[in-house]
């Protein structure tokens, strides 16, 4: 058809009109229809996946924390568990020789980055204290329900430790987790300053931007190299407040993954926390984010 058009129209004297015609009809422009009908395609399955996602506030006592998160995407408790379940935890903790620093050598599902300087460990059941306590905690996972929908599961659980000052992370760049639900909660088992990396969220990101949907679909088709992270300039010019996760030890933070946070750079110190993540497509596994 392209080839016919063309050379008629060369045939009757219009060959500058045929170049024209020829770029036009290149190949950028049937890749341009083909992105077109893949967004169209995945923008379908976008919309289904989210119609399904549905809130219920009765499926929750932890009300305050509901509210906060569908308003601002995140919700800090200071105080959740008592000073004895704080205790327990860190008992448990401290038992991990050599974690904190990168060097943990036992039989827990572990797994280390050093040129990121962080690290990660499963916890399991036989790790009692975090297991019973944070891990299995019933409150967090009813408050997942009532956020996005009874399918919400306990997807990961994790001890987690940022160990290398001056490291420079994958997770220090904009970003959110997946273009699906992800509810995580981090537990701080020691104090963080601004000198400790606290991640940064940007408030009621889980639902201000609008370019999401494009780099959703980037997210899905492209390699997670080219879509991984982003840029500070198009988050800044959002004009979106940034929230600092600082806290004394047995700060809870339960966070809206899917809205936009950033790492930041350990000066001192350490930062040292538990994990739980629920999402509603993801099965079980032992995970480092």
């Amino acid at each position: 058809m392209k080839y016919f058009l063309i050379q008629s129209l060369n045939k009757v004297g219009l060959k500058s009109f045929s170049n024209k015609i020829n770029n036009y009809l290149s190949n950028f422009f049937f890749s341009q229809i083909f992105l077109k009908l893949s967004l169209f395609f995945f923008r379908k399955s976008y919309t289904k996946y989210w119609s399904k996602v549905n809130s219920n506030e009765s499926l929750t006592n932890l009300k305050e924390q509901y509210n906060d998160l569908k308003q601002n995407g995140f919700s800090k408790i200071d105080n959740y568990f008592s000073k004895k379940e704080l205790s327990q935890i860190s008992k448990d903790v401290k038992k991990l020789k050599g974690f904190t620093n990168g060097k943990y050598k036992g039989t827990f599902y572990y797994k280390n980055f050093p040129k990121d300087g962080i690290c990660s460990l499963g916890i399991d059941p036989s790790l009692e204290n975090c297991f019973n306590i944070f891990t299995k905690n019933t409150k967090f996972l009813s408050l997942a329900k009532a956020l996005y929908g009874n399918d919400m599961r306990l997807t990961s659980s994790s001890v987690l430790c940022k160990y290398g000052k001056d490291k420079i992370d994958s997770s220090n760049v904009p970003h959110w987790d997946d273009w699906r639900v992800r509810l995580k909660i981090f537990l701080l088992l020691e104090d963080v300053t601004m000198k400790n990396a606290p991640m940064i969220y940007f408030k009621a990101s889980h639902k201000k931007i609008p370019w999401r949907f494009e780099k959703d679909f980037s997210s899905v088709f492209l390699s997670y190299e080219a879509s991984a992270g982003g840029s500070w300039w198009p988050i800044e010019n959002l004009n979106l407040e940034k929230v600092y996760f600082t806290g004394k030890k047995g700060t809870c933070y339960i966070f809206d993954a899917t809205g936009v946070h950033s790492g930041t750079q350990l000066i001192s110190g350490k930062r040292l926390m538990l994990m739980n993540m629920y999402t509603n497509h993801l099965d079980y596994t032992f995970r480092s984010y």
